[in-house]
């Protein structure tokens, strides 16, 4: 019981953050689309396909139209369109979601990466631990999102992970690479992750946020869903180097003086 209330205090914690965006790159400026039309759209489901499985990346998109309607495109923007700090009028779009969606509180950032990479993982048994993921099992429970096999799986992959009560970041990335070890990632299309160190109840590792990278044309385009309640985004980058210095500076904050900064992972790989 313990465990769970700390649990639900650090993640209400990145949850609520999640809710702002910001950069330095570019001035401060992103090129981001909350895909609320048919070309921004169409563009993202292009260059997904290219390397995931069609079906997967269908029900990602039929997701985000569902989620675009229900909230009646509140504070979304329309194509790609050059934006400094996107801000979302999260107690309209959560008062029109609960109206439409009762007790479904939606998917968050976890679910619909796994959405989108599951065909293109595999993942050998381990130990697995989700009492991080509380939020996670009941939205994939009640949304009836994936099967018992897949379930499973998108625990072992986002399981908290212990480490040392340490600040040292090559230590905490040295565990979650040992983590990776028993995952086969895809080449081609990238999983970028937010690690966060949590000591609340002893020491440990926790993707706090994640979404896909791939290639679009000569740029990169990073999908995300923010949180359960806030919008999904597909922003491109020129480099992939851009799209972690955007992700490092967005979550920077998420620690405190006895934790170790925010970390990012490409697939298994420590890169900022």
């Amino acid at each position: 019981m313990k465990k769970l209330l700390v649990g639900a205090l650090f993640l209400s914690f990145f949850l609520v953050g999640c809710q702002s965006v910001s950069t330095k790159e570019n001035n401060g400026y992103i090129r981001m689309s909350n895909m609320t039309d048919s070309s921004s759209r169409h563009e993202v489901e292009v260059a997904l396909k290219k390397n995931l499985k069609p079906e997967n990346v269908d029900e990602f998109l039929e997701g985000v139209t569902d989620y675009n309607e229900t909230i009646k495109q509140t504070s979304l923007n329309k194509g790609f369109t050059k934006t400094k700090h996107p801000k979302y009028d999260l107690p309209k779009i959560s008062k029109l979601w609960t109206a439409e969606k009762g007790d479904f509180i939606g998917t968050n950032c976890r679910i619909n990466t796994f959405m989108l990479l599951k065909g293109n993982l595999s993942i050998s048994k381990g130990k697995i631990d989700d009492s991080l993921l509380f939020l996670d099992e009941e939205a994939i429970a009640r949304g009836k999102i994936f099967h018992e096999q897949d379930t499973e799986t998108f625990k072992q992959l986002f399981s908290s992970v212990k480490t040392n009560g340490t600040k040292n970041i090559a230590v905490h990335a040295s565990k979650m690479r040992d983590h990776f070890s028993k995952v086969r990632f895809d080449d081609q299309v990238k999983m970028i992750s937010v690690v966060l160190h949590d000591n609340l109840d002893g020491d440990y590792l926790f993707i706090g946020h994640v979404g896909v990278l791939t290639k679009i044309k000569d740029k990169y385009l990073f999908v995300e869903k923010l949180s359960f309640e806030s919008p999904f985004q597909a922003i491109k980058f020129n480099s992939k180097e851009e799209c972690y210095r955007y992700l490092s500076t967005t979550y920077k904050d998420y620690q405190d003086e006895t934790t170790a900064v925010p970390f990012i992972m490409e697939n298994d790989r420590w890169v900022g």
